[in-house]
């Protein structure tokens, strides 16, 4: 057993008034939504997931809660996916040693952040993972793995259990082949459905990201229903970004009107699963929402933007390189600064920064005269191109129609 030497993090219950405000959170976005009201209660009222999910939750945003952390532990992994931000492969050999993660993970705690990420690659990988698991529990940090879910064992699947972990699992088709295909490897499909499947059986908290492409936009709606039936608790649904490795692919990008499908189809899977389901690289999800409930109150919209922030970096999201060079997101290569090198609190503070810097950006600066900027904000990491925005004729109406 690793001492714990770090800072305790505070429970999930204090401050009351942040406990309170994720409860009216998700009532809000209950409500705006229009989720059935079974499946809503029927996800509501498995109170340790809920728990588990909100850790510390001061927003939803379009990578999940705010604030998190996601550490990018290796960058080895036995699958080839075609579109892997990280070119997940062969382990770097400047990766943070043990020692160094654990110094990390005590920072972190400094930071009153209480959800902690781990990633790769397949962190599955590293030898050394439910050491730093075991430690980051013993200081209170709420602690998921993101995984391809290709090597949960049974055994794996208990140590996970052990130490109450969440497990993230990336699944991009029920179709077997085009599974593999995505993920580089025959044989990629039958074993993460075995991993998820031991997941199950040890009634783990279980989350599934899809990566949205042109490949498998119809596959989108399958692997919803699935996860429903099974019992998944979360969903992320990354927009593609044709970044890393997918830069060799940027023809499967969505284009405005599928981007435009996509939020229509979140929207309608939500109102009926007993999961909630969050859209990655999208914040104009949270816009769009509104819009489709007529909500076009300055007040309200500023309001509901305390709840609902749009996109997550430079806001609440530290991701963390092998090397230890943090990104404000992983699809956003600008380097903030290295815990090596610097101390945690000051590149935080960078963070906050570079969403300053992005404020004065062309697209930033057409987002700031949309009526649902507080909610959205556009995704940071097209602030140099084409948004896809499906706002922005209604933006322009809208100007038009309050003489701007």
């Amino acid at each position: 057993m690793i001492k714990n030497r770090g800072r305790k993090i505070k429970p999930f219950y204090n401050p009351p008034h942040l406990l309170l405000k994720r409860m009216v959170m998700i009532l809000l976005y209950a409500v705006l939504l229009g989720w059935h009201k079974r499946a809503f209660l029927q996800w509501v009222l498995q109170v340790k997931n809920l728990i588990h999910a909100g850790a510390g939750a001061k927003q939803i945003c379009c990578f999940g809660l705010n604030p998190h952390v996601v550490w990018e532990m290796t960058s080895r992994c036995n699958l080839n996916c075609i579109h892997c931000h990280a070119f997940g492969g062969d382990a770097s050999y400047d990766e943070l040693s043990k020692e160094e993660a654990m110094a990390l993970i005590d920072q972190i705690a400094s930071l009153d952040i209480r959800s902690f990420v781990f990633t790769g690659g397949e962190p599955l990988l590293r030898e050394d993972l439910f050491d730093l698991i075991e430690y980051a529990k013993s200081l209170g940090f709420t602690v998921f793995i993101a995984t391809n879910g290709t090597l949960i064992t049974k055994d794996v699947a208990k140590l996970l259990r052990k130490f109450d972990v969440g497990v993230v699992i990336g699944l991009d088709a029920m179709n077997s082949e085009l599974h593999d295909r995505i993920r580089g490897v025959e044989g990629a499909f039958d074993a993460v459905i075995e991993g998820i499947e031991n997941c199950i059986a040890e009634n783990l908290y279980l989350h599934l990201n899809i990566v949205a492409a042109k490949l498998n936009f119809d596959e989108i709606a399958r692997i919803i229903d699935y996860g429903d039936v099974i019992g998944v608790f979360s969903y992320f649904i990354y927009r593609f970004v044709p970044f890393g490795r997918g830069e060799e692919i940027r023809d499967y990008e969505l284009g405005r009107a599928d981007f435009k499908a996509l939020l229509d189809l979140v929207l309608e899977k939500q109102r009926e699963v007993r999961a909630i389901i969050i859209p990655v690289a999208s914040p104009e999800y949270w816009a769009y929402m509104l819009q489709k409930r007529g909500i076009h109150n300055r007040r309200l919209i500023n309001f509901l933007g305390r709840f609902f922030g749009g996109c997550l970096a430079g806001k609440g999201m530290m991701y963390i390189k092998p090397n230890g060079d943090v990104w404000a997101c992983p699809f956003l290569p600008v380097h903030v600064g290295n815990v090596r090198k610097e101390r945690i609190d000051r590149i935080w503070e960078n963070l906050h920064e570079l969403r300053l810097m992005h404020a004065n950006t062309r697209s930033a600066r057409e987002c700031s005269d949309c009526e649902y900027e507080r909610v959205c904000g556009g995704c940071k990491t097209r602030m140099e191109e084409d948004l896809k925005c499906p706002f922005k004729k209604v933006k322009s109406a809208d100007l038009k129609r309050k003489g701007g």
